[in-house]
C-alpha cells in the first residue's frame, strides 16, 4: 500500500500515479466532497471482485460508479428526461442518480432491478483522474460495510483488518475532509422521482435553518418540531432521521420532542441497546416515541431483527440517530402515512450547532 499526500505542486503526479494503478486493476482510496471513497476500474471484473472483498459487502448489493461528465454517463446508463434534469441541476455534486443500466459495467455493480447509480464528483482531482483513465471508477465510501463514514485516513485504517489493508494499492491523502453527509441518492427509473437517501443536497423543503448555542435551545427546536406536526400525528407515523456526528446534539433534540409529548422519563441515547420506547398521550394522538441509535449496527440484518417495521403505526414517532446507516431499510418499511423528516446538525463552534430540518415529502 502506497500513500501519497496531495500538495499544490504534485497534483499531476497524483493523477498519473492513480491512473496507472487503476489501469492495472488496482484499488485506490480517494477523497471526494462527501468522504473518502474507494475506486477500481468499473469495467474490470477482477478489480471489482477485489473491491467487494475489501468492502465485505453483501452479495447482490449494488455499487455506484463515478464518471467525469454527462456524456460519459450516457455510455453506461439510459438517461430519461428526469435524470437529465437532475444532472443539469445538481451535478457535479453530492448526488447519486439511479438509472437503467446499459450492460457495460461489471454485473456485480448492478442492482437486481438492472439499475446503476452514477455520480459526477464535485472534486476536480477525481474527475481529472477519471478523464485520464477514460473509464468509470467505483464510487462507494472507503469504510468497510457498516463502519463509520470515513473523513480521514484513521477512520479507514483503524477499522479494517490486515487482509483488507493488503488489498489497497494506493491511498490519496488529502487530510481530514469536511464532515459532509453522504450523497443524496435519487431513483429516476420510476414514474415519479424517488429519493432513496438524503445527503447534502435536498429535494424537499427546508423548514428550519438556525444556529443554536446550548442544549436548552436544541431541545426547544425539538419541541417546535412536534408542535408543527401535532395535528397530523393521529393519522400518521413520523420518521425523524438524524445526520450528525457524535456529540452534536441529537439526543438533546429528542429530549425536546419528548418534553412536548409529555414524556417524564429521562431520555438518553440508546447506543448500547439500540432502541428505547416511550409511550405518550399527546393532544388527540396516542403512541410511542421510539428512539433508535444505528451507530453500533454491524449490518442491516441486525436492525431487521428488531422488527422496526412493527413501529410504523399511526401516532408513533421514530427518532433514528445515524439514520444513514439504515437509510435503504428505513425507506423500504415506510408507507404513505409516514411523515419523513430529515435533520442535519453541524458543528459551528465548541458551543454552537447549525440545525437544518427538511420535510422530505413536503407535508405541512
Amino acid at each position: 500500500m502506497k500513500i501519497i499526500q496531495v500538495e499544490k505542486n504534485n497534483i499531476n503526479q497524483v493523477i498519473l500515479l492513480a491512473t496507472k494503478v487503476l489501469k492495472s486493476g488496482g484499488l485506490v482510496i480517494y477523497p471526494t466532497e462527501t468522504c473518502y471513497g474507494v475506486g477500481v476500474n468499473a469495467l474490470d471484473k477482477v478489480a471489482v471482485s477485489k473491491l467487494i472483498k475489501y468492502k465485505k459487502r453483501p452479495e447482490g448489493k449494488a455499487i455506484s460508479i463515478a464518471v467525469s461528465d454527462i456524456k460519459m454517463a450516457q455510455k453506461y446508463v439510459e438517461l430519461n428526461a428526469l435524470a437529465k434534469n437532475i444532472y443539469k441541476t445538481f451535478l457535479p455534486g453530492p448526488v447519486t442518480v439511479i438509472s437503467k443500466d446499459l450492460g457495460k459495467v461489471v454485473k456485480d455493480l448492478i442492482s437486481e432491478e438492472k439499475t446503476l447509480g452514477v455520480r459526477i464528483p464535485k472534486y476536480e482531482l477525481i474527475t481529472d483522474i477519471i478523464k485520464k483513465c477514460k473509464f468509470p471508477i467505483t464510487a462507494t465510501s472507503a469504510n468497510s460495510s457498516g463502519k463509520r463514514t470515513p473523513y480521514k485516513l484513521e477512520d479507514i485504517l483503524e477499522n479494517i483488518s490486515k487482509k483488507q489493508k493488503e488489498l489497497i494499492d494506493l491511498v490519496i491523502d488529502a487530510g481530514e475532509l469536511p464532515h459532509n453527509p453522504p450523497s443524496t441518492v435519487i431513483d429516476t427509473t420510476k414514474e415519479e422521482m424517488k429519493v432513496l437517501r438524503w445527503g447534502d443536497v435536498k429535494v424537499g423543503r427546508l423548514l428550519v435553518d438556525s444556529v443554536v448555542g446550548s442544549d436548552i435551545k436544541m431541545q426547544e427546536v425539538g419541541t417546535e418540531l412536534i408542535k408543527r406536526y401535532q395535528s397530523l400525528l393521529k393519522e400518521n407515523c413520523m420518521l425523524v432521521m438524524f445526520n450528525a456526528e457524535l456529540g452534536a446534539g441529537k439526543t438533546q433534540f429528542v429530549k425536546g420532542m419528548a418534553k412536548e409529548l409529555g414524556i417524564k422519563r429521562n431520555i438518553n441515547s440508546p447506543t448500547f441497546i439500540l432502541i428505547k420506547e416511550y409511550p405518550f398521550e399527546y393532544k388527540e394522538s396516542k403512541g410511542e416515541l421510539v428512539h433508535i441509535d444505528a451507530w453500533r449496527l454491524e449490518s442491516i440484518e441486525e436492525l431487521k431483527k428488531l422488527e422496526i417495521e412493527n413501529y410504523i403505526k399511526n401516532g408513533n414517532i421514530l427518532a433514528v440517530e445515524w439514520a444513514g446507516r439504515a437509510q435503504e431499510y428505513l425507506n423500504s418499511i415506510s408507507s404513505n402515512n409516514v411523515i419523513k423528516i430529515y435533520i442535519e446538525i453541524n458543528y459551528v463552534s465548541l458551543n454552537s450547532r447549525e440545525v437544518k430540518i427538511y420535510d422530505q415529502e413536503g407535508t405541512e
